[in-house]
C-alpha cells in the first residue's frame, strides 16, 4: 500500500512512482464525480425509506410555515426542505437535503485539497471525507449541520482564494457564503473568528483591502433576515442558544469533557484525526501561507468547543465545523509524505465506524449504542395511534418532536398543538398566533401524561400502552389518550 500515494508532481521536485497514476485516474474530474455520485446513490438507497427523527421532522414542520428565522435555528434548513417537499412530502424528499449539501461538500472539500496541495491530495480528501463517520451521520438525517456544512466549505475554498489570490469576486463568494453558514446555524460565527485570527496573525495586508470589509457588508447583509427576525422576537434565539451551549456556574466536568475529545477523534477518524493533528505541528506548517490558513479552520473551532466542554455537555456535532481543514490537512501530509500505509488505516478505522452506524445491529454494536434506536420506535408509535384516529379529528402531542412526528405521517398534515408542560420551542410561538380553545383530540406521549392532560383537557381515556421493541434496540413504550372524549 506504501505505494498508492506520494508526493505530488507539482509540488515535488522528484517524479512520482507510476504506480501513483492510480490516484491521478481518480483524480480526473469524471473520476471525482463518478465517486460522489456513487456515495449519494448508495445512501439514497439506504435512506429512502429510513423513519425520520424527531428533530428531522421538527425541520420539515418549519418548512411549512415559512419565516425569517425560527426559535431553535436559523432558517436555511427550513428554506431548503421547503424547496426540496414541494412536489411530495416523504422520507425520500426531505433526504435530499443532506444528500445534496453533503455532495456538494465533497466536492469543495477536494477542490480545497487539490488547490493547496494537488491532484493526489484531492482524492486523498474526497476519499476521507466520505467514508468518515461524521459525514456519514451529516447525510444520515436532515439538521441545520448539512447547510451550515456546505457553506462553510464554500466559505473555506473562496476564502482561500480570495487570501492568497485576490479578487474582488472571490471577497464576494466569501462573504455571501459566510452569511449563508450563519444562516444555516450559530456556530458558523466561529468562521470569522478564526479568518480573522488567521488574518491578524499572517496577513494583515489582506484586511487592508477595500474587497475584505465588502465581504464583510455582503455576509452582515445576507444574515441580516435572522437579525431582523430576533429583533422582533426579544432576541430569544440568541438567548436560547447561548443558554444552551453554556453552563452557569464554573464547574469542572472532567469526564463528558474526556468523553467529547475521545467521541471527536473517533467520528473523525482516529487515524485521519492524529495525522491533521501531526500536519498542524509539522515545521513547514509554520512557513506555508495556505497550510497554515488551514490550520487556523482546524484548531481555533475546535479549540473553542474543548474549552466550552470542560463546563458544559457539548454535542459531537458542534465541533464538526473543524473537520474539512482537518480532511484537507491530513490528505496534504499524507500525499506529500508518501504514506500509503496510513491513508488505508485511516479509511478502514474510517469505513469500519461508518458501518457500524450504518448496521448496528449486524455489527454487534450494543443497544444502548445504537444511533437509529429512536427512529423506528418513534415511527411505528405514530402510525399506531393514527390507526386509531377518527375523521378529521385534532391531533396533540407532549413534545416538539412528536408533534412534528405526528403531522408529517397524518395524511393531511394538520397541525399538532402540544397541550402539555414540555421543551419551550417554535411551538409555543406559533400557540401565541393561535385563539385559546379546550384541546381535544388524540394524544401522544413517551411517558404517563393522563394527570397534566386531564388538567388541560378535562375528560381524559387512556386508549393504549405502545411498546415497541426489536433485537439489538432499547425497547420503549408510548402512551395513546384521547382528550375530550
Amino acid at each position: 500500500m506504501t505505494a498508492v500515494v506520494g508526493p505530488d508532481v507539482d509540488r515535488a521536485s522528484a517524479s512520482p512512482p507510476t504506480e501513483l497514476t492510480v490516484l491521478e485516474r481518480i483524480g480526473q474530474p469524471f473520476g471525482l464525480v463518478a465517486l460522489i455520485l456513487l456515495f449519494l446513490a448508495l445512501q439514497a438507497l439506504y435512506g429512502a425509506h429510513l423513519p425520520l427523527f424527531g428533530d428531522e421532522a421538527y425541520y420539515w414542520a418549519w418548512s411549512r410555515q415559512p419565516a425569517l428565522s425560527y426559535f431553535d435555528h436559523p432558517p436555511m434548513v427550513a428554506w431548503l426542505l421547503r424547496l426540496a417537499t414541494m412536489l411530495a412530502t416523504s422520507e425520500a424528499a426531505v433526504r435530499l437535503v443532506p444528500l445534496l449539501c453533503t455532495g456538494l461538500s465533497a466536492w469543495l472539500v477536494q477542490a480545497l485539497a487539490r488547490d493547496v496541495y494537488g491532484k493526489r491530495a484531492a482524492v486523498i480528501a474526497l476519499l476521507c471525507f466520505l467514508v468518515m463517520p461524521a459525514t456519514q451521520f451529516n447525510v444520515l438525517v436532515v439538521t441545520p449541520d448539512a447547510p451550515l456544512m456546505l457553506f462553510w466549505t464554500l466559505a473555506l475554498y473562496a476564502g482561500q482564494r480570495a487570501v492568497f489570490s485576490g479578487g474582488r469576486g472571490w471577497h464576494l463568494l466569501t462573504g455571501a457564503a459566510v452569511g449563508c453558514a450563519l444562516l444555516s446555524k450559530y456556530t458558523a460565527i466561529l468562521f470569522p473568528g478564526a479568518l480573522l485570527a488567521f488574518l491578524l496573525l499572517r496577513r494583515r495586508d489582506v484586511l487592508a483591502r477595500g474587497d475584505s470589509w465588502l465581504a464583510m457588508l455582503v455576509a452582515v447583509l445576507v444574515f441580516s433576515p435572522v437579525l431582523l427576525w430576533n429583533s422582533e422576537h426579544h432576541w430569544i434565539s440568541f438567548a436560547f442558544q447561548y443558554g444552551h451551549g453554556t453552563s452557569p456556574d464554573a464547574v469542572l466536568r472532567w469526564g463528558p469533557w474526556i468523553g467529547f475529545l475521545a467521541g471527536t477523534a473517533m467520528i473523525v477518524s482516529p487515524v485521519l484525526f492524529v495525522v491533521a493533528v501531526t500536519a498542524v505541528l509539522a515545521d513547514k506548517t509554520r512557513r506555508d501561507g495556505p497550510t497554515a490558513y488551514l490550520s487556523a479552520f482546524f484548531l481555533l473551532p475546535l479549540a473553542f468547543f474543548v474549552w466550552k466542554g470542560l463546563f458544559h455537555k457539548i454535542e459531537l456535532n458542534w465541533a464538526a465545523v473543524a473537520f474539512p481543514a482537518a480532511t484537507v490537512l491530513a490528505a496534504g501530509f499524507i500525499a506529500r509524505r508518501g504514506l500509503g500505509k496510513t491513508l488505508a488505516a485511516a479509511l478502514a478505522c474510517a469505513l469500519l465506524l461508518s458501518l457500524a452506524i450504518r448496521f448496528p445491529v449486524e455489527m454487534g454494536l450494543p443497544a444502548k449504542w445504537n444511533p437509529l434506536n429512536r427512529l423506528y420506535a418513534n415511527r411505528a408509535a405514530v402510525q399506531a395511534l393514527l390507526a386509531l384516529r377518527r375523521p378529521a379529528e385534532p391531533l396533540l402531542a407532549d413534545h416538539y418532536t412528536t408533534a412534528s412526528l405526528l403531522r408529517f405521517y397524518a395524511p393531511d398534515h394538520p397541525v399538532v398543538r402540544i397541550p402539555t408542560p414540555s421543551r419551550y420551542s417554535q411551538y409555543d410561538l406559533w400557540a401565541t398566533n393561535q385563539p385559546p380553545s379546550t384541546p381535544k383530540g388524540l394524544y401522544l406521549a413517551g411517558s404517563e401524561r393522563g394527570r397534566e392532560l386531564a388538567l388541560a383537557c378535562g375528560r381524559v381515556a387512556l386508549l393504549r400502552v405502545f411498546a415497541f421493541g426489536a433485537p439489538g434496540f432499547i425497547p420503549q413504550t408510548f402512551y395513546f389518550y384521547r382528550c375530550g372524549a
